[in-house]
């Protein structure tokens, strides 16, 4: 047989050992799914999805193929996570110190999340058969018009998805949030709808971007880089467990999270008994100069039902608002 003839059946099976290959991985991937799903599976997940220029410059493409391909690699994370049960999943998509890159490159990056939130909105159909509810979180105030309009399409047209949700930060940092969450505390105080002494941590924790959703259990990091970047800074505080992998995001698989999985059951007993144990009753109220009502009790506090309620009716109200915008 010639030379030829061999490097032309190397060729051909090359592409059949690659779908072989693939077929098996996706096979395992299924089994070990299912396995997983045995045991308990963290209900909110975050992702601090880093490492697309590097990968660009590890291929040596331009810097807007490697957020395209990072793309890519979150709509296959996502299905991953629905497959395992995990209902709440949010990324980092944009932090607002991102502004400060070169333009081209801002430019690169929010017509990406425009163009992704034109598809969530209107040509998603993983998103509609899936029923997942898109959020955008962060100060959208600084999103260029065009982006901000596709955000809030994408959050309208799915507001009354249910199965799962998928909170987009972009732009986003930490300060800014827990900043946005005491001022409108305060904002309550000033307009009525609360008491100074309704202002406590568990107020600030529903006033967070993040409020609706259940409390976060596990936050990872890829690129190999080992800071959190201000994201989530408030949420991660409650005994949630951290990873910081060594792979970059466009890179990321299953198989990466796999390890992190399994620590999380692992230790899931030990966490749990963690978080219990730190619900503590709320501590006696402070009596604030002015803050007497005619309502409270003979012994100064106020009845826990009536605050909640009050809280309950300040919340629906920022909902509503939301819901306008």
């Amino acid at each position: 047989m010639s030379n030829n003839s061999n490097k032309s059946l190397a060729v051909s099976a090359e592409p059949t050992n690659s779908s072989l290959f693939s077929s098996i991985a996706s096979s395992s991937q299924r089994a070990l799914i299912n396995l997983l799903r045995i045991g308990p599976i963290p209900k909110h997940v975050g992702f601090i999805m880093d490492g697309n220029r590097r990968y660009a410059k590890k291929l040596g493409v331009q810097t807007r193929i490697g957020h395209v391909v990072g793309s890519k690699s979150l709509e296959k994370t996502l299905e991953w996570c629905l497959d395992l049960g995990i209902n709440v999943v949010t990324v980092y998509a944009f932090s607002i110190e991102n502004f400060k890159r070169p333009r081209e490159e801002v430019d690169v990056l929010m017509d990406l999340a425009c163009r992704k939130f034109e598809e969530f909105s209107k040509h998603s159909t993983f998103v509609s058969k899936h029923s997942i509810r898109i959020r955008v979180l962060g100060d959208t105030s600084l999103l260029p018009p065009h982006v901000l309009e596709a955000a809030r399409q994408a959050e309208a047209s799915t507001r009354y998805h249910t199965r799962a949700v998928l909170n987009i930060c972009c732009p986003y940092t930490s300060r800014h949030e827990m900043a946005e969450s005491v001022a409108l505390a305060v904002r309550g105080v000033k307009e009525g709808h609360l008491r100074v002494d309704d202002i406590d941590e568990h107020l600030l924790d529903r006033l967070m971007q993040t409020g609706e959703d259940p409390e976060l259990d596990i936050l990872v990091r890829t690129s190999g880089e080992k800071r959190l970047s201000d994201f989530l800074l408030w949420q991660v505080t409650k005994d949630c467990q951290v990873h910081f992998l060594d792979v970059l995001w466009p890179e990321f698989s299953f198989w990466n999270m796999l390890p992190v999985l399994l620590s999380y059951q692992a230790n899931y007993t030990r966490r749990q008994a963690a978080r219990i144990a730190s619900i503590a009753p709320s501590p006696a109220r402070i009596t604030w100069p002015g803050s007497s009502n005619p309502d409270d009790q003979a012994d100064g506090t106020e009845d826990e039902e009536a605050r909640g309620a009050r809280v309950e009716r300040y919340l629906q109200l920022l909902r509503e608002e939301k819901m306008a915008q």
